[in-house]
């Protein structure tokens, strides 16, 4: 008995030692100043003002029914944790034309910014690979979470009470 323990705490060791060898993976920072415009007025937005907020970016289209399935448990989000100073923008990855969009909006509720990611603002958020695609931004830019497709409501809402 004395033995398995001894060999349990030994192989623990080593395997701690192997994984502290590894490299450890650098943060993940978005670029200083992404580029979105507002989708209603078509105005450039400021990503500077987003500094020091806890911040969620959405990457929905309407086009696509998972987005649609997610968008009440987003705005449930943005109603309970926006006074607590969490930022939501809705970042429209759809070409259709901006009154459609925010009729479809209307529609879901959705009373958050809605954005149109700038000419470059995709790569700089790579890897995107679904929609919905929804990423957690510390409040000095860093990517806490990444939740690809439809949301889980309680790792999105535990993620975001933990960085309140």
């Amino acid at each position: 008995m004395a033995f398995s323990f001894f060999r349990n705490l030994l192989l623990s060791l080593l395997i701690l030692g192997l994984a502290s060898c590894r490299s450890t993976p650098p943060l993940l920072h978005l670029p200083p100043s992404l580029a979105f415009t507002d989708l209603a007025s078509g105005q450039p937005i400021d990503t500077t003002s987003l500094r020091g907020k806890l911040v969620l970016l959405n990457l929905w289209a309407a086009w696509s029914p998972a987005s649609a399935k997610e968008l009440p448990e987003l705005v449930a989000i943005y109603e309970k944790f926006s006074p607590r100073g969490l930022v939501v923008l809705g970042v429209c990855l759809d070409e259709a034309p901006a009154a459609g969009l925010l009729v479809f909006a209307e529609r879901h509720g959705i009373r958050y910014p809605l954005l149109r990611p700038g000419p470059q603002t995709l790569d700089q958020l790579e890897p995107l690979e679904t929609i919905p695609y929804t990423i957690l931004l510390s409040s000095e830019g860093k990517i806490l979470q990444r939740f690809r497709g439809p949301l889980k409501a309680s790792d999105l809402r535990s993620a975001i009470q933990k960085n309140l």
